[in-house]
């Protein structure tokens, strides 16, 4: 599945070659995944502390006008101290998006983002979840697809 510019937005390299990891825990998973074999999964199925995240920047290509991407998160936090979310830094007009709100839930189920974007802006894609290492709630996030159509 073509990315538009997107590099690897479906892990299907196997690898999370295209984009930048920071923080706790961030890896290729097989199976379980929205589309194809691999996906991201950011966090541990052990309790840990703080964001793990990955980033990608990319340049919006002509005809180019929705970024999307699908997200599951395994979140058992019954107060809410763990979530996913997920930011867009427009470089271009050095403006940032919220485009996935902090969200914990354990439905098991993918739901898909999309927002609107401007070709040829450059943009900073940064997906993150985040985990408050409280024994017995251990939260991550998969994610997949991610694409520019």
């Amino acid at each position: 599945m073509s990315g538009g510019g997107i590099v690897n937005g479906g892990f299907e390299t196997g690898s999370l070659s295209g984009w930048k990891p920071s923080g706790v825990s961030a890896a290729v998973v097989g199976g379980g995944c929205h589309g194809g074999s691999y996906c991201a999964q950011l966090g541990s199925t052990s309790p840990t502390y703080h964001n793990s995240n990955i980033a990608q920047k990319f340049t919006v290509p002509s005809g180019g006008s929705t970024l999307s991407f699908w997200y599951k998160v395994v979140c058992p936090d019954t107060i809410t101290h763990d979530w996913a979310t997920a930011k867009l830094k427009d470089n271009t007009t050095k403006t940032t998006a919220v485009i996935l709100a902090k969200t914990c839930s354990n439905s098991g189920s993918w739901t898909q983002v999309t927002r609107s974007v401007t070709a040829g802006h450059n943009n900073t894609l940064t997906l993150t979840s985040h985990d408050d290492n409280k024994t017995g709630d251990p939260t991550y996030t998969l994610y997949d697809d991610v694409t520019i159509t």
